[in-house]
């Protein structure tokens, strides 16, 4: 029986393990819901966005269906859910994934979110997440721009809220706060008793949780403000002229800076806003004043504020007034007569009066003019306080015709008036620039006469010695003192001399302009190649035998291929005196070339013919470096010890685009009047921006010559290189410490050295010897010379000489000694000696002080 039962029991207990493992295997592919995050429980900061993914996990997921999320009230989120349709989204975003965007997160979100599904219709299947809010650290009063007063108590503030409530702490310049009573942390902020200028820094204001491991910091910017003072030699007292505009400076030093109000004392009034007159500047502190008046004189009050205090200045302003010509009179005489100008003025104080041709910079003196005796000036009084100046010129000349200035001058300031003096004289043509004229193809030309007279000549015209006042085919504009004649040259009978006659009641004068015909340059006599690359052509001309009587002003070519007509050729003006390079031909095309030069007339005719087959494509044209060698030097110095900028034209890319440029630098020196490489590892520089024309080679060495070459690369290959020798200026360092070259320059600065602490000790024994009885000196003749007690050794007690270095336990020896009283001073010197160095102070205390 006992048999039976085991057999039994172990029947079983197999089945139950067949059960067991069939369940295992039929577990496995279980349909089920999974939620991304995985973790269970979700912890989020409000304000911000949340997303939660539900995806279903089964070998069928076709069989899933009614596939929802339910918020922490079990209810479903869609847009029937009045709760959550605001902020709460549901999106399908791939095969069974249905995600949950939360908005803007608030505190009261959080709870159990589960996402729920059906499978095969029957199955319920389930998955939930807990989600947990907290509130991040957040800034309610911190201003990052903080203004404490100075000498008063101020709260940097730093007022932060957090959930969980947070921790906070400060720093100074990165630095802990320092630990006295100035410095109080608060709840809402650092407090500092009575404000120090020093107190102005970065103040870090750092809030953590440490449940959530939120951490902020907020940087504070604190200047401490201080109250204006005024600074400067600011001018108590000013004068200013009437009519003319002044100004008056003010200036004080204050944390902000402070602005300024003007105030005029008499009457309290601001004068920003008084009058149109006065013009104040808030920062700088100028007070302008466009226009003077007699009413201004007296005190004006500058008041400098910063909203730390305030401070006051006066100045007084004394009007003065400018001196003013009363009477001037011009006149009008004719040559070899005398003139006799007076000039009278008032002022305060009375002016000084003085002459001035304006045609010469300098004024008359006093009396006979030393250039010209027939000039004189004299100084009167006149009634009322005027001053008078009288101007004679006898023997008037023509040179003497012109404007006299009369100027009264005082403290104040000038006044100048003008008189004009006229000299008659007979006509004359010396402004007139004229002298020919030239026109083609009927074109009109304006001959022009301009005939110097006092008083005004009459001008009359004349062709060929013909009168032609009446002739119809010209046009007279103006008959004096100039006077345009208007000719249109409808044949050659029109070319020829045209004269001029301008007559007045002293005589009268004639002038001749020569009226001739232009016409286009001849042909140009030769062309010539100077340059040419596989895509530009350098030409040189042989200027025409005749100008046509105009200057020639461009050359043109026309261009075409040999196979082609004139009709289909190309054309370029060149300005004269430009390069004359034709650009953008095509390589190892044959091209014929004629040319013809061009003046105002029109183009002159083709010549100069010639054929060239361009060449093919090549690498570049060596660059032309354009840094300018000395012509006495083989050699180019740079400005710097240590770098060199390289400038250059562009090369011709001879058909193919240049694509790099490089720039080798070699060490050279001079030998036998060659250049010979230092080393043969020189230094290359790759350039791919082909733009470039210049360069800064740098790393260079201070003293030293390199040569230089600049090469330019196309498909092709590299150019020839340009090249330049350089030298680079001595360096800041000196070359005792750095020139190998110089052996004995570590020896001569030791011995310096040496020499230096030598004489350093002499005098430290020597002080020793005569001061303490003691050191060397001291040992070898101290004990055989008999001094006497000096007046300081009486006066030492036995406790003073034991307190000769003051007590310290250090080396330092503390030697105070008393000089005799000079001039009412008494001057204390106290060395002290540390057996390395000696320091020597000597300080004043006056006659009466308690010291």
């Amino acid at each position: 029986m006992a048999s039976e039962k085991g057999l039994l029991l172990l029947s079983h207990v197999n089945v139950g393990l067949l059960l067991t493992l069939q369940l295992s295997i039929c577990g496995a592919h279980k349909p089920q819901l999974e939620i991304f995050p995985v973790q269970e429980t979700q912890v989020k900061a409000v304000g911000k966005n949340v997303l939660l993914t539900c995806q279903v996990n089964a070998q069928q997921p076709e069989l899933i269906t009614d596939q929802k999320w339910l918020d922490q009230n079990n209810m479903p989120i869609d847009e029937n859910n009045k709760y959550t349709r605001d902020r709460f989204q549901v999106n399908v975003i791939g095969p069974q994934k249905l995600a949950l965007v939360i908005n803007n997160l608030r505190e009261n979100d959080q709870g159990n979110f589960t996402c729920i599904a059906t499978y095969q219709s029957t199955e319920q299947l389930r998955k939930s997440v807990i989600l947990k809010t907290y509130v991040p650290v957040t800034w309610e009063d911190a201003p990052e721009e903080q203004f404490p007063l100075l000498g008063e108590d101020y709260k940097v503030r730093c007022k932060v809220t957090a959930r969980p409530a947070p921790h906070v702490d400060w720093q100074i310049n990165g630095r802990q706060v320092p630990k006295d009573d100035r410095f109080v942390m608060e709840t809402d902020g650092l407090l500092i008793r009575n404000v120090q200028v020093t107190d102005d820094g970065t103040y870090t204001c750092r809030a953590f949780v440490m449940d959530t491991g939120d951490l902020q910091r907020r940087e504070i910017n604190v200047e401490v403000h201080t109250p204006p003072k005024m600074i400067g030699d600011m001018m108590t007292k000013l004068e200013a002229v009437e009519g003319e505009a002044t100004s008056m400076a003010c200036q004080a030093d204050g944390k902000p800076p402070p602005t300024y109000t003007w105030i005029k004392a008499s009457t309290g009034k601001n004068l920003a806003t008084f009058s149109d007159r006065f013009g104040v500047n808030e920062i700088t502190g100028q007070l302008s004043i466009l226009k003077v008046s007699r009413e201004d004189n007296g005190d004006f009050k500058c008041i400098a504020n910063n909203g730390a205090g305030m401070v006051e200045q006066n100045v007084h302003l004394t009007v003065i007034v400018k001196p003013q010509i009363v009477e001037l009179n011009n006149m009008s005489l004719s040559t070899g007569k005398e003139a006799v100008i007076e000039c009278r003025a008032t002022g305060n104080p009375p002016p000084v009066i003085s002459f001035r041709k304006l045609s010469s910079p300098k004024k008359m003196i006093n009396g006979l003019q030393p250039d010209d005796e027939r000039i004189s000036v004299q100084l009167q009084e006149r009634e009322k306080g005027q001053k008078a100046g009288v101007l004679t010129i006898s023997s008037l000349e023509r040179p003497d015709d012109g404007l006299y200035a009369c100027i009264a001058s005082n403290k104040g300031g000038e006044d100048i008036k003008n008189a004009h003096l006229t000299v008659e004289f007979a006509p004359s043509f010396e402004v007139t620039p004229m002298k020919e004229a030239w026109s083609w193809d009927r074109r009109p030309v304006n001959l022009t006469c301009i005939a110097e007279s006092i008083p005004n000549a009459t001008i009359t015209w004349f062709l060929n010695n013909r009168p032609i006042e009446k002739d119809s085919s010209f046009l007279k504009i103006g008959n004096g003192p100039i006077s345009n004649l208007l000719v249109t040259p409808t044949d050659r009978a029109f070319y020829g001399a045209y004269k001029c006659l301008a007559k007045n009641i002293h005589g009268d004068k004639y002038h001749e302009i020569i009226l001739r015909e232009a016409s286009v340059p001849s042909a140009v006599i030769s062309a010539k190649i100077e340059v040419i690359t596989a895509t530009t052509i350098t030409f040189s001309f042989t200027r025409p035998s005749s100008t046509g009587g105009r200057p020639i002003s461009a050359y043109v070519v026309q261009y075409k291929n040999i196979s082609t007509g004139w009709n289909d050729a190309k054309v370029k003006t060149w300005a004269v005196g430009n390069s004359y390079i034709l650009e953008n031909l095509k390589p190892q095309d044959q091209y014929s070339f004629r040319f013809a030069a061009q003046n105002e007339v029109g183009l002159g005719p083709w010549g100069a013919d010639i054929q060239r087959t361009m060449p093919k494509r090549s690498s570049p044209e060596e660059p032309i470096i354009l840094n300018d060698v000395p012509p006495t030097e083989e050699f180019i110095t740079s400005n710097f010890p240590n770098k060199f900028d390289l400038r250059w034209k562009k090369p011709a890319d001879n058909g193919e685009y240049i694509d790099e440029y490089q720039i080798k630098s070699c060490v050279v020196t001079r030998e036998n009047n060659a250049w010979v490489n230092i080393d043969s590892d020189c230094k290359e520089q790759d350039l791919k921006s082909t733009e470039l024309t210049s360069y800064t080679i740098v790393d260079l060495q201070p003293d030293t010559f390199y040569k230089i070459e600049l090469r330019a690369h196309n498909a092709i290959g590299y150019s020839i290189p340009g090249e330049i020798y350089l030298r680079t200026i001595r360096g800041l360092e000196t070359n005792m410490l750095h020139n190998e070259k110089t052996p004995l320059s570590s020896s001569l600065l030791i011995a310096v050295v040496v020499a230096a602490l030598f004489v350093i000790l002499i005098i430290i024994d020597v002080s020793c010897f005569f001061v303490n009885d003691n050191g060397l000196l001291w040992l070898i003749c101290g004990k055989k010379k008999n001094r006497k007690p000096r007046e300081d050794d009486a006066k030492l007690s036995s406790e003073g000489k034991g307190l000769l270095n003051n007590g310290n336990k250090d080396s330092k020896i503390r030697i105070e000694t008393g000089a005799p009283i000079e001039d009412g001073f008494k001057r204390d010197t106290t060395v002290e000696y540390d057996m390395k160095k000696s320091i020597s102070r000597t300080s004043f205390a006056g006659k009466n002080s308690a010291v």
